[in-house]
C-alpha cells in the first residue's frame, strides 16, 4: 500500500513537470515588446516577448529622460509564427537584440532616442520614438521603431522572405523614483 502511494505521488509530480510551462521572471508587469509582419514565408507573423529588459536613465535633479536602453532574447517571442524574428536573426548564433541610446531629445509631446541597435551581432543607427507618462508611483514608457533587417546582412536576403521593415512596439513599466514623482508629466497618445 505504501509503495502504491509513493508511485502515485511520483506519477503526479512527473505529470505536473511535463505539462507545466516554464515561467520567466519579470521585473514589472506590462513590460513587453511585440512585432507584426504583413507578409512573409508564412502568414500571419506576429510575436510578443515579456522578457524585455529595459533601462531608463533620469536626470537626478530635473527627472528628464537622459538614457534609454533595452535587451530582449529573440527566442523569447511567442505568437503566431513568433519565431520568425529569431529565424531572421539566426538566434542560435545571435541570441539577443539590444539598443543603447546616444542622445535623447524631446519633440512636442514625445521623445526621440537616437542610438545603436545590435541585431545579428551587427550594429546600425536607429531612431526610437517614445512617450513617457507618470502613473502614480510608476513610469510608463511606450515606444516604437522600424527594424530594417536588410541593414544587418552583408548581402540582402530575398524580399519575399525578409521584408524591408518590421514595425516593433514596446512598453516598459518602472518604479518611480521618490524625488521625481511630480517633476514631469507627459501625455500619452
Amino acid at each position: 500500500m505504501k509503495n502504491i502511494r509513493i508511485l502515485a505521488l511520483l506519477s503526479a509530480l512527473l505529470l505536473f513537470a511535463l505539462t507545466s510551462q516554464p515561467g520567466y521572471a519579470q521585473s514589472h508587469r506590462g513590460t513587453q515588446m511585440s512585432y507584426k509582419v504583413d507578409f512573409g514565408p508564412v502568414y500571419p507573423i506576429e510575436g510578443q516577448s515579456i522578457q524585455l529588459k529595459g533601462e531608463l536613465g533620469l536626470n537626478d535633479t530635473t527627472g528628464v529622460v537622459e538614457q534609454l536602453n533595452f535587451e530582449v532574447p529573440l527566442i523569447s517571442f511567442q505568437g503566431t509564427n513568433g519565431g520568425y524574428l529569431a529565424w531572421v536573426a539566426n538566434s542560435w548564433n545571435n541570441p539577443d537584440m539590444r539598443f543603447e541610446s546616444n542622445s535623447i531629445k524631446k519633440k512636442d509631446d514625445h521623445w526621440i532616442a537616437k542610438g545603436t541597435l545590435e541585431f545579428r551581432r551587427r550594429h546600425n543607427s536607429v531612431e526610437i520614438e517614445f512617450y513617457r507618462k507618470n502613473i502614480g508611483h510608476e513610469i510608463l514608457v511606450e515606444g516604437h521603431f522600424q527594424l530594417r533587417p536588410r541593414d544587418f546582412f552583408f548581402s540582402s536576403p530575398p524580399l519575399d522572405l525578409v521584408p524591408s521593415s518590421i514595425p516593433i512596439k514596446f512598453t516598459m513599466l518602472y518604479d518611480q523614483p521618490e524625488d521625481t514623482e511630480k517633476k514631469e508629466e507627459v501625455s500619452m497618445k
